[in-house]
Parts: structure tokens; sequence; C-alpha cells
């Protein structure tokens, strides 16, 4: 790699002459990058993603093997390094070929280059891809020290848009955009990301959810047959088939449901009702009821829970499809409307922190990896955020997480007995950074009860 000796002139200061500069010295500014092998040391997501690909090299001939390339790009995409090309600058940099455990010395033990890691992308088969979902949700299940009693997952889909010529890329007429349309399935209270699946840009919001569920809750119920499974989700996936597999896999759900002629004329009473008390105390009113109802699609009425609300400027009536028990009005408020603080925020973070979005290979399956990969950098950062239990990071999202912790400055030495690491004096989340290290080589790591 070429060292780069720019001085950066700056003009502001008058006591002495001030000299800015890019130094030879072994530095590295994503210390952080450690936390998350020492994550990954406990949760092992790259390890199994990497075991699930075969290798189809010449033994003789390998130099980077498939557990370091996964374990790079991952890594990168922690550092916030979206591009197989930041592979050309990161394979010099001495904290990741620690994290990929190779020996940071200087123009030695590099890692692999963009062409390197763009074949691996683009390598990985369907039959390996459903293997490595596989592997994520018995990840998910060994993560749990005993059965849970109650199970809450939520399924929410976001789109995505595409700029270039991929595979199924088609354009989506709400949405008026070419777009892929991905789906997360994810485990509510803790984020853990379970199911991260692509699709075609032009599909329905349910499409080829019932199989994907129907194989989920399969492998649930058989390591907690006694464990009470409730899926969450808006009105994209309150299709007949998906009902149907939950209420034949005996699973509880709640999904919001659009409005017709024939909810319009259940709701009116309510809903005038609603009006009337608005009027009388210029203020929102809100009134909840219950009823059953049974589309032209389904084999029997459901129990749809009716949310009359009206505004100063207008009505917003809402409704649910349940098979849950619960009080229409504490079904809705303390329970369905939840899932937009726990879906839609994980999508906010896979987005915007771990770059998820961001497929621009050209074939649909390398894109599904590149998806995976984001999953099991989401997965180690969900490790780190845990382990900050007790600080004021314990609640905080990627982004901050690593603005705060991975961004660092960091001074790498190589000697005969040991590598040494030294970190900034002046470092304001010193404190937090130790008690994260120190949960983080603890067996119980990500570890949920």
């Amino acid at each position: 790699m070429t060292v780069c000796d720019l001085e950066l002139p700056f003009n502001f200061y008058s006591k002495r002459a001030l000299v800015v500069r890019f130094s030879d010295l072994e530095l590295s500014s994503d210390v952080g990058i450690l936390l998350a092998r020492q994550a990954e040391k406990q949760v092992q997501v790259c390890q199994g993603l990497a075991e699930c690909i075969e290798d189809w090299r010449d033994p003789n001939k390998i130099t980077h093997s498939l557990l370091q390339l996964v374990s790079q790009r991952v890594y990168q995409l922690v550092g916030g390094y979206e591009d197989a090309n930041d592979s050309n600058i990161f394979r010099h940099d001495p904290i990741f070929k620690i994290a990929c455990d190779r020996l940071p010395i200087t123009g030695q033990n590099l890692l692999a280059s963009q062409p390197t890691i763009t074949r691996l992308e683009n390598h990985v088969s369907k039959r390996e891809i459903a293997t490595m979902r596989s592997r994520m949700v018995e990840a998910f299940i060994q993560r749990y020290q005993r059965a849970p009693e109650e199970l809450i997952l939520d399924i929410d889909a976001w789109d995505d848009p595409t700029h270039g010529t991929q595979q199924l890329s088609c354009f989506h007429g709400y949405y008026g955009q070419h777009m892929y349309f991905p789906v997360l399935i994810n485990e509510a209270s803790t984020g853990y990301p379970l199911v991260l699946q692509l699709r075609a840009g032009n599909s329905h919001s349910g499409k080829g959810v019932a199989g994907i569920l129907r194989w989920l809750f399969w492998r649930l119920k058989r390591a907690w047959p006694d464990t009470r499974i409730i899926l969450r989700g808006d009105a994209g996936f309150s299709l007949p088939e998906i009902l149907q597999v939950c209420e034949r896999s005996e699973v509880g759900y709640a999904f919001g449901f659009s409005r017709n002629s024939v909810l319009d004329r259940k709701i009116a009473d309510l809903l005038e009702r609603a009006r009337l008390q608005c009027i009388r105390t210029q203020q929102k009113a809100r009134l909840f009821d219950d009823v059953y109802y049974a589309a032209g699609t389904w084999d029997a009425p459901r129990r749809m829970v009716m949310k009359a609300e009206w505004l100063l400027k207008g009505s917003n009536p809402r409704f649910v499809v349940t098979n849950l028990e619960q009080e229409p009005q504490d079904l809705y408020d303390t329970f369905y409307v939840q899932r937009g603080c726990d879906s839609e925020h994980r999508i906010k973070e896979l987005k915007l922190g771990i770059k998820a979005d961001r497929l621009s290979c050209n074939t649909f399956v390398a894109n599904q990896f590149r998806l995976l990969l984001s999953q099991a950098a989401y997965i180690l950062m969900i490790a780190i955020r845990q382990a900050a239990a007790g600080t004021q990071l314990a609640k905080a999202q990627v982004e901050r997480l690593r603005l705060l912790l991975i961004k660092g400055a960091a001074k790498v030495t190589v000697s005969t007995r040991r590598v040494l690491v030294e970190l900034a004096a002046f470092c304001p989340f010193a404190k937090e950074l130790g008690q994260i290290t120190q949960g983080l080589t603890q067996s119980q790591s990500l570890l949920f009860e």
C-alpha cells in the first residue's frame, strides 16, 4: 500500500508552526473491530456461514481461508465499509489483520483484495444459502439457556432501491421505483434477526412468506414444543395462506388489516360515537371494539379488533385481525403497535447502520449472500450492545455504537513476545470499553433469558 505523505495546510494556529500530516506508523482508526472479533469468538456467526460454503479452490493455491474471507467482509460491515472495494485499503490495516487472526506486520500477511472478496460473493450457491439460513435459526435457538415461555416475532419488509441491472430488480408500482423487497423476521425483545430473505422488486409484501413461516414454526416448535409463539405484522401479511399457516402451527398472530366496505359498515356506529366525543371535548377520541368477520377468501370467520379514532382533522379507523384473546384496546395499544419500535427500528439499523441495502451484485443469489453477511454483522453488534448492559450505551443504536466504540485510533506494535495495541489516552468511553470487553470475554455473552 502506498504511504500517504500529504500534509494538511491548516493556518488558523498562531502560537507555533502547526504541522499536520499522515504517519507511516502502524496505526488504525477502527480499534473497536476487536470488540466484534471478541463477540465472534462467542457467537461464531462468521464461522457458521463459512462452514456452509464448499471450497471450490485448489488447496495448494489457497492464501485466504473461507473463514477469513467471510470474517473480513463482516468486520468491514461492522466498521461501516459496505463496498467490496474497501478491501483494497483495509487488507493493510493492522486491526483488521488481528481480527482475522493474522500477525499485523507491515507489508506482510495482507488480507484479501476486492477481486477475491467478489469471487466469494458470486460463487455461493442457492443450496448453500439455504444451509446458512438454517444455521442462523439454529444459532438463535442455542442462545437460549432454557426454553422461553413466550416468543414474540415481528415480520416486516422494506424497499431497497436498485440503480443497475441486478437480477430480479423489478419496478414496484406502490413505491414507484426499481427495487428489491427484502423481508425480515426478528425476535421482538432482543432484535435478533432470525430470517432475512431477499425477494424480487415486484413482490407483494406477503409473497413467499407462508413457506418461510411454515419451516420456521416447525423448527422452533421442534426445539421448544411448549413455547407460545406469537407473530406480529402489518396489513401486507394478513393473507389467507399466512393466517392458515399460523393457525395450523398453533401460533398466535396479530396483523393489520386493510379497510373495506364491509368493515366500514361494522365500524360506522363506533366511529360516529368517536366523532361526537371529539366534537364535545375538542380532543381526539379513541374507541375500541371487536367483531367476527369473514373475508370472501377465508374458510371461517376471524376476530377483528377495531379502533375508531376521530381526530380534529377527520377519521382514522384501524383494523387488526387476530386469534389472541386480549381486550381490544389492550391488544392494540400495548401489543400490536409496539411492533413499530421492535421491527421498524431493526430495519432502520440494518439499512443505516449496517448498510444492508447495498445490494449491487449482478446476480440475485450473490445479493442474498450479502444480506446474510449483513445479518451476521448485525448479530455481532447486538452482542456488543448486550455486553454494554448497565452503561449509557445499553440501548444505543448501531450508528452510535460504531461512532463511540468502533471508531477509535490505535497504534499497533509487534514484538517477539506480543502484539501491543495502544489506544488514545483521552478516550471518553474508556470505562464502557473495559466493561464491554469484560462482558464479551465471558461465556454467557449473548445468551437470552
